[in-house]
């Protein structure tokens, strides 16, 4: 019975110690500003203080299509992991 109650206990702290799934979102730009690195999609989501380490084109205008990987939290986005312009 002990061995049972050790197996359980380190399955649940297996599933606590991995990663958390990446949230993304498929959407139209209306702005981005460069400067400040701040996406806003068509539905007035805004994404702030995206990282330089993430690529995006200064040139990128209203109306294009952009899939957002992002990490999320109870209160909002922790992180954007990417940003991909769609075709």
């Amino acid at each position: 019975m002990a061995l049972r109650g050790f197996v359980l206990g380190a399955a649940f702290l297996a599933i606590g110690l991995l990663p958390a799934a990446a949230d993304s979102v498929t959407s139209t730009v209306d702005s981005w500003d460069p400067d400040s690195r701040t996406l806003v999609l068509g539905d007035m989501s805004q994404f702030q203080g995206i990282s330089e380490d993430i690529f995006i084109p200064e040139d990128l205008s209203h109306g294009e299509t952009v899939t957002i990987t992002y990490e999320g939290t109870e209160d909002g986005v922790a992180s954007v992991l990417s940003v991909e312009i769609q075709p």
